[in-house]
């Protein structure tokens, strides 16, 4: 089959073995895969990647150098069953997963060098992980279950109340998924901050009641943001520095909920957010039954992801489309399509 393989920042696309379902696995024609932030930093910072997935824990991780097959954001086509499954899927059936193959040791799909990922035309998926797309869902929306999962998770783990004001710090996909989270459930203000125009304009169709540029604007001044009693940051960068930017911005009071994830040694100024009695919170990933809710929100419109999915590229166009990527004017969030045929481009 082909695959698009990862190594040390290198992508290529390549023939590899079929994967073979084991006991309990079903194999899956990739349909749609979304590229995640993650993916870019695992390709930009492979370095930092490996250290920290090795120094900590997490499902989510990267711990090899040996070439790999990315996308954990997926949806796949049901083609065949393994020995010992229960056959509850019919062949042709759109599924969602959770990336994980319950195996002796869990292995993380599209972070392990052992199983293909969602930039390959084939995956085994373990049949207890697997969700029924409902009818009628794209499988361009579908495949944004698992990052629209990790926006709910941060929401949920945020604990609001419900009239609180929101300011989300960068509109990029993760960012984009809290906002829609938020306008699915949140009746405070919520304001979003960026410097990109592009994804401001995003971030208001998702459910920012306004989107400011922090180079104008200090989102904080904000009338809404000014004269809130209770004020919830989500930080959605994940670069060094940001925190600490935060503590200096945020009001006393303030509740700091971390969803970026920044992989390289930062440092904070804990009296800045001592002297302001800030709240931290970090938070990671999605539980089971997130994951079900957000397929179900995808399928029956309260999250409405369409716009967000801005190009579908073919396994040739992957290595072009992580380059582009580097560009917050374009693209919200690339899906790609093992299945497409490759688009001609320059460069």
């Amino acid at each position: 089959m082909q695959a698009v393989l990862m190594q040390r920042g290198k992508l290529w696309v390549e023939t590899i073995e079929d994967p073979t379902p084991g006991p309990g696995e079903v194999l899956v024609k990739s349909r749609a895969c979304g590229i995640c932030g993650s993916d870019l930093h695992a390709a930009l910072h492979t370095e930092d990647f490996v250290a920290t997935s090795r120094e900590s824990g997490g499902a989510f991780k990267l711990t090899t150098f040996e070439p790999v097959v990315l996308g954990h954001e997926f949806c796949a086509e049901v083609v065949d069953f393994g020995p010992d499954t229960e056959r509850k899927f019919n062949p042709g059936q759109l599924v969602c997963s959770v990336p994980m193959l319950l195996r002796a040791k869990p292995l993380a799909i599209g972070y392990d060098e052992k199983i293909p990922g969602g930039f390959a035309e084939y995956m085994v998926l373990s049949e207890r992980m697997m969700r029924a797309v409902p009818d009628g869902t794209p499988t361009t929306a579908a495949a944004l279950t698992e990052p629209m999962a990790v926006g709910l998770h941060a929401v949920n783990r945020a604990r609001l109340g419900g009239r609180e004001a929101i300011v989300v710090i960068g509109t990029g996909p993760v960012g984009l998924a809290v906002l829609t989270a938020l306008k699915a459930t949140h009746r405070g203000p919520i304001i979003a901050s960026d410097l990109s125009s592009g994804r401001r304009r995003f971030a208001e169709h998702q459910g920012a009641h306004a989107a400011l540029d922090p180079s104008v604007d200090n989102p904080f001044a904000h009338q809404d943001i000014a004269r809130a009693e209770e004020l919830v940051i989500f930080e959605c960068v994940g670069v060094p520095g940001m925190l600490d930017r935060v503590f200096l911005d945020a009001p006393p009071d303030a509740r700091i909920v971390v969803v970026g994830v920044c992989l390289q040694t930062d440092k904070i100024r804990p009296l800045i957010a001592i002297n302001k009695e800030l709240a931290l919170q970090f938070v990671l990933g999605y539980s089971m039954d997130e994951f079900d809710t957000s397929l179900r929100a995808i399928a029956d419109g309260r999250f409405d992801v369409a716009s967000m999915v801005t190009s579908e590229v073919a396994l040739d166009d992957v290595e072009f489309a992580f380059r582009s990527l580097a560009d917050p004017e374009g693209d919200a969030k690339v899906v790609v399509n093992p299945w497409l045929e490759p688009l001609p481009h320059d460069g």
